[in-house]
């Protein structure tokens, strides 16, 4: 700026100048430093206005440069409220809370012209405060600060909730610093700094800094507008917390009316099973069909067992597992036996029918159970429904199996009915057709109750259309269009499944005319008592498949077999009885140990010796070793088994006498 040049004699005119000098100066926006140049010029002017003209000038001087600061605090507020107004329009937008929050950091550290800019934030799950944003920083430590609530600038302002300034932080004495703060803060260069608190209600949940590398007081209005700038950071955070509990809460009101809907569709299902159930018992529809109806409502396979667990029914397109699950003893309600596999017992009071399994499709919403609480009342129902079908169904036959048990119980009395009188009732009866090939089968089981057997046998009876009945302490079964062999292999396996003990099963047949049905009976009967006799419990077998002995036992007389002990056990028991010599013993080792005597000594627990000794006993008891030959060991084992035999039923019983 030209200095101000005052003239001798040219008061006024100097003075206007200075005024107006004055008023550019103000429109100019000029830095104090011009005006402190135009009041030295004044006061150094060698001629000038009178002295209280220069007193006035230089008091206006002094207005002009009050008004100045006035103009630049004006200026510097309108600014602020600027930044301030465009803070609200982004709250007002919605935009994402963390760009705002940058926002509001990155106006601080431009507004307050400082270098840096913090918002650091208290984690309730773990207790300490954190950085959230920063700005202006010039390490990474700082950025990842963490301490204690109380500990540093922003623990202070967070536990007390006042505003915290200093100009120069590493040795403020009303600090508690952490050393890794501490040696962050070195790091970063800050030396001044101030903060206030952000709070949301109440609860102060953070603190607003600003910060320096070299020593700053700051004046009110600064704090003022950093306490804006953080109650606007309140404003943010406040409401990020009640969108995201407003969107919890939608969250929680879909899953909500997802359910409700799901629960009403369920029980609309249930509804229309029972609208599909009902008309099934009322019309007595089978096993199969109520397999069908039920794996159509539960989107599943359905599979109907029986009590002694062979497939009744199955519907639906999954592979049945094998084995098929089973209710837990005892069990009444359907129960979860896998992922994707239910079971659930069938049962009329104590009358157990079986029970059903429901596959359900592997694609189930895994967050979901794979079968929900209404559709396990469905497969329980469905249950009930399969109970009373199979129970009218087992009424009606036990109906009919009193008409023909009876006939059949006659056909196998003890004295031989009067063919013609029996064959006129039978065809009166009109219950079993003694033309078609049927398979009699005599039961036994020491360990499962007569009851549970006879309704196992019942059971068999109605899937294959036959015949169950007790007849002389045995339970018969008569099975049509059966294979004696195939009935013999599976039968006693089936039935045992289903009584929980070994069945032991004598099969005759097939028979074709009454008095073939009772012949059939005394074979099956004696086939029975033969597999008892002989130990093999648990075991079905027809003539054909005792062997040798079927074969000695149907085409011999008692005397034959009186004939045929003699020859050949009956020299060894007496040596034994005599001597005490355990040759039979011996005998029956050798034979079952594949005639290997060291085998044989060790099943006796004796020195091998011992056993070749008493094999050469044999041979001289016997007069030879022909029973070591073919024929002859042949003999010998088919006398053996006949031993066993005879120890529980007498020869007379075995083979009747003729006529």
């Amino acid at each position: 700026m030209e200095p101000v040049v005052i003239a001798e004699g040219d008061e006024r005119p100097a003075a206007a100048g200075i005024i107006a000098r004055l008023l550019h100066l103000l429109a100019a926006e000029a830095p104090g430093a011009e005006f402190d140049r135009l009041t030295g010029s004044l006061e150094d002017a060698a001629a000038g206005p009178p002295e209280h003209d220069r007193d006035e000038l230089l008091v206006a001087i002094g207005r002009a440069g009050r008004v100045r600061e006035l103009l630049a605090h004006r200026k510097r507020r309108e600014k602020e409220t600027l930044a301030l107004i465009e803070i609200a329009r982004d709250l007002a937008s919605l935009r994402d809370v963390d760009e705002v929050l940058e926002a509001i950091v990155h106006r601080a550290r431009q507004l307050l012209g400082t270098d840096t800019t913090y918002l650091a934030l208290r984690d309730d799950e773990i207790g300490d405060v954190y950085m959230r944003i920063t700005l202006g920083t010039v390490t990474r430590a700082i950025e990842s600060i963490r301490q204690p609530l109380g500990t540093g600038a922003g623990g202070r302002i967070i536990a007390t909730g006042e505003l915290f300034a200093t100009s120069d932080y590493l040795n403020d004495p009303r600090l508690q610093r952490d050393p890794s703060v501490t040696d962050a803060v070195i790091e970063d260069g800050i030396v001044s700094m101030i903060g206030v608190p952000v709070r949301v209600g109440s609860d102060v949940i953070g603190a607003l800094f600003v910060a320096n590398r070299h020593e700053r007081t700051f004046d009110p209005s600064e704090v003022d507008l950093l306490t804006s700038l953080a109650d606007y950071a309140s404003v943010v955070i406040g409401n990020a917390r009640l969108f995201e509990q407003a969107e919890a809460t939608a969250r929680r009101l879909r899953a909500a009316n997802e359910e409700l809907a799901h629960q009403g569709e369920l029980l609309e299902r249930a509804g229309t099973a029972h609208e599909q159930l009902m008309p099934l018992a009322l019309r007595r529809a089978d096993i199969g069909e109520l397999a069908e109806t039920v794996a159509g409502m539960l989107d599943g396979t359905v599979v109907a067992v029986g009590s002694d667990g062979a497939v009744l029914a199955v519907a639906g397109a999954a592979p049945v597992p094998d084995p098929l699950p089973a209710p837990r003893p005892g069990a009444l309600g359907a129960q979860r036996a896998a992922p994707g596999v239910w079971t659930v017992p069938v049962r009329a009071g104590a009358e157990d029918y079986g029970h059903l399994v429901l596959l359900t499709p592997a694609s189930d919403p895994p967050d979901r159970p794979d079968l929900p609480e209404p559709d396990v009342r469905t497969l329980e129902r469905a249950a009930q429904t399969a109970a009373l079908l199979l129970l009218m169904e087992r009424q009606v036959w036990r109906a009919e199996q009193q008409v023909r048990g009876e006939l059949i119980d006659d056909l196998l009395a003890e004295r031989e009915p009067d063919w013609t009188a029996f064959e006129r009732r039978a065809r009166r009866s009109g219950g079993i057709d003694f033309a078609v090939p049927h398979t009699v089968v005599v039961l036994a089981s020491a360990e499962a109750g007569r009851r549970s057997l006879v309704l196992a046998a019942a059971e068999h009876a109605a899937r294959h259309g036959g015949l169950a009945l007790e007849h002389a302490s045995r339970v018969v079964l008569l099975l049509p269009q059966a294979d004696p062999a195939e009935v013999a292999r599976r039968l006693p396996a089936e039935l045992a499944r289903a009584t929980g003990g070994p069945v032991t099963a004598g099969v005759a047949g097939p028979a074709t005319s009454a008095r073939a049905v009772r012949t059939g009976h005394h074979e099956a009967r004696r086939c029975l008592r033969l597999l008892l006799a002989l130990g093999r419990d648990g075991e079905g077998t027809t003539r054909d498949g005792l062997g040798a002995l079927g074969l000695v036992l149907d085409g011999s007389s008692q005397r034959q077999l009186r004939s045929l002990l003699e020859e050949t056990i009956r020299p060894l028991e007496r040596y034994d009885e005599e001597h005490n010599a355990m040759l039979v013993a011996t005998l029956e080792s050798y034979y079952d140990n594949g005639e290997n005597p060291r085998s044989a000594a060790r099943a006796l627990q004796v020195h091998p010796n011992t056993v070749y000794q008493r094999l050469d006993r044999i041979d001289r008891v016997l007069g030879g070793s022909h029973w070591r030959d073919p024929d002859g060991a042949l003999a010998m084992q088919v006398a053996l088994q006949l031993r066993r035999v005879l120890d529980r039923i007498p020869v007379e019983e075995l083979l009747p006498a003729p006529g």
